[in-house]
């Protein structure tokens, strides 16, 4: 019997709910909405989370691929330095020669030598903070030590000791064979111990060279060997991984298979991984990365899973949002039936109060409009007259206004042309083409639709304001243009040589009060435009000089160096437009000026110049050419 009360319990809460859902409208838009969510997302999850493993899967191997390379190239470099440094310091012969004083022909040393000796040889690793220790090694012996970091830790130990000192005496008799054979590299690269022995998160790569007696090595008495930090090569290291993701580990192995660096603890690989590696310059070195697909495909699955999540969270609060909408738009109709049964009764003063305006609402809005009188219907439609017609005095008002607002740069070079008459029609000439060729550089530097342009109109925009700050600075400097006619239209970028046509003015002649010079030339060479823009003014010093030419190679540098900001954003937008063909080259000497020339390819969006008119280009032209009665000085 219980059973049978529990069973026919359910069923009624089965029936009320299909009854529910057959009286009320919303819930079949829930069902197609949720039918049709449920479908898209298991067919676009089948369909893209294979394609999304494999673009990812493919992505990360390129850009593996591409920093396994950059990397590779920067730790040779840094092992070059290293080397250098090491280089440097076992042809001192100064050091040489101390070293014999000190140690003598018995090489036995008092706590005075010891003392003169350790002095010599922190004096000699000053050349770079890289160099952490420096250990001076005879035929059977460590003659001394220094180490920088046992300097400043208590009862330190020695980098060198007897646990790894075969490891000298191996690299010594290496050196040495090297020495005579005459052998090149004279080096010996040590990776034992692979950390400091006072401090194991310190690593460290160490550097055997002969150390030159007199004018050469072949008589080898010692040999030096230095022990780098090898955190700048970590760091490079970690530049495979940027993110730290889990699937990718990358390690750095000698010929043997020993790790000597690694990113981080080594992971457990599953069986399917992909590999990349790269031998590191001439060092027997290896570098490899290791993809583990499994995690890779894990944190897909894991995406996956969180989407699911989302996508079920989103179903629920479509349906509550669902819900909450079709309740508020039945609610009229609620109201509606209710005054139309009232209706029926003989009631027909009441009204209902709209508060909405979609279409239900409407149709209440016309049930009180049917039961209102027709007096009321004509003092609603007088009431809609007077708000027409306040809106259209509004809309009158709001023209108007924007009308009075718009004082912009036509109507500043338009006054500009005003006072120009004034002055033409006063006889002041000067101040006419001083005022005409302001009114072109406003003109032109206003006009927001043309970005690109050709370079006739750029040089004629260069002329004037050359122009006007000869005249604005008392004619301290000159200058003369020369261009190739025949290249006029050659498609270049707005306002794009200004920086340095004013790095000229400002910079170069900055400490003079006459004589100065700008020289802009303009040769074609069929597939390039080469222009140079030469000043004689005080140029730059060498570190300017090398900063500049850093930023010409490399305008991201400038927000290091905090100079050359304007210099460097017209080289990105150069090389964003001429493309990779680009060349830029500065020249400058002290006292007598700087010179910047440029190598100008016909850009990839050539295309949109070539739709403008012929006939647009020669009007443009004569008319630029007409606002400046000097043309554009020496023309070719």
């Amino acid at each position: 019997m219980e059973t049978n009360r529990k069973q026919g319990k359910w069923y009624r809460y089965l029936k009320a709910i299909w009854y529910y859902k057959s009286s009320h409208m919303w819930c079949s838009f829930a069902s197609a909405i949720l039918l049709s969510v449920i479908l898209l997302f298991f067919v676009t999850m089948w369909y893209m989370k294979d394609r999304y493993y494999k673009n990812l899967a493919e992505t990360t191997y390129s850009t593996e691929q591409a920093l396994l390379e950059s990397v590779e190239l920067n730790i040779v470099t840094q092992m070059e330095m290293y080397i250098n440094y090491g280089s440097q310091i076992s042809v001192d012969e100064d050091l040489m020669e101390n070293i014999v004083e000190i140690v003598g022909e018995d090489g036995v040393l008092n706590a005075l030598e010891r003392k003169r000796l350790r002095d010599t040889l922190s004096r000699a690793i000053k050349v770079s903070n890289t160099i952490v220790g420096i250990a001076l090694v005879s035929e059977n012996s460590v003659l001394r030590q220094y180490d920088r970091m046992g300097m400043s830790i208590a009862a330190a130990r020695d980098i060198w000791s007897e646990t790894n000192e075969n490891d000298l005496w191996q690299a010594f008799w290496e050196v040495q064979g090297m020495v005579h054979s005459k052998d090149v590299p004279r080096y010996v690269i040590l990776t034992n111990p692979k950390c400091h022995p006072n401090d194991p998160n310190k690593g460290l790569i160490h550097i055997a060279y002969p150390l030159k007696n007199k004018y050469d090595s072949a008589d080898m008495q010692y040999m030096i060997v230095l022990s780098f930090d090898s955190t700048p090569m970590y760091k490079l290291l970690k530049q495979l991984n940027p993110n730290q993701e889990k699937y990718i580990h990358a390690y750095v192995e000698d010929e043997d298979g020993e790790i000597l660096m690694q990113m981080d603890e080594e992971r457990q690989s599953g069986n399917k991984t992909q590999e990349l590696s790269l031998t590191i310059g001439d060092y027997t070195w290896t570098i490899h990365v290791v993809i583990d697909k499994e995690i890779l495909q894990e944190k897909v699955n894991e995406m996956y899973i969180q989407m699911v999540f989302l996508v079920i969270l989103s179903i629920l609060l479509i349906m509550l949002l669902l819900l909450f909408v079709t309740n508020k738009i039945l609610k009229p109709v609620k109201i509606l039936s209710s005054f139309i049964t009232s209706v029926k009764d003989g009631n027909t003063s009441g009204q209902i109060q709209i508060e909405g305006t979609n279409e239900i609402w409407q149709l209440a809005q016309e049930y009180n409009e049917m039961i209102q009188a027709i007096s009321q219907a004509s003092a609603q439609v007088e009431e809609e007259h007077q708000l027409a017609i306040e809106s259209m005095r509004m809309q009158q008002r709001a023209e108007r206004e924007a009308l009075e607002s718009q004082i912009n740069a036509h109507f500043i070079c338009n006054t500009l042309n005003v006072i120009n008459y004034e002055a033409i029609d006063s006889g002041n000439d000067k101040v006419s083409l001083l005022l005409k060729k302001l009114s072109n550089i406003l003109r032109y530097t206003f006009d927001q639709k043309h970005q690109e342009v050709y370079i006739f109109q750029e040089i004629s925009w260069i002329e004037q304001y050359l122009y006007l700050q000869k005249e604005r600075m008392d004619g301290i400097f000159d200058y003369e243009i020369i261009f190739d006619a025949d290249y006029d239209n050659w498609p270049c970028r707005k306002l794009m040589l200004q920086p340095f046509v004013e790095n000229s003015i400002l910079h170069g002649f900055e400490s003079r009060d006459c004589s100065g010079r700008i020289s802009i030339k303009g040769e074609g060479y069929k597939e390039f435009l080469k222009i140079s823009i030469e000043d004689n003014g005080c140029g730059m010093d060498r570190q300017r000089d090398s900063m500049i030419q850093d930023i010409l190679q490399n305008p991201l540098h400038a927000k290091d160096k905090e100079v050359g900001i304007g210099i460097s954003n017209v080289i990105t937008r150069m090389r964003m437009y001429y493309g990779e063909k680009f060349q830029v080259s500065m020249t400058t000497e002290q006292g007598k000026g700087t010179c910047f020339v440029f190598l100008l390819p016909m850009p990839p969006s050539v295309y949109f110049m070539e739709k403008q008119a012929d006939k647009e280009y020669r009007a443009n032209k004569s008319k630029l050419l007409a606002a400046s009665p000097e043309g554009l000085g020496e023309v070719k």
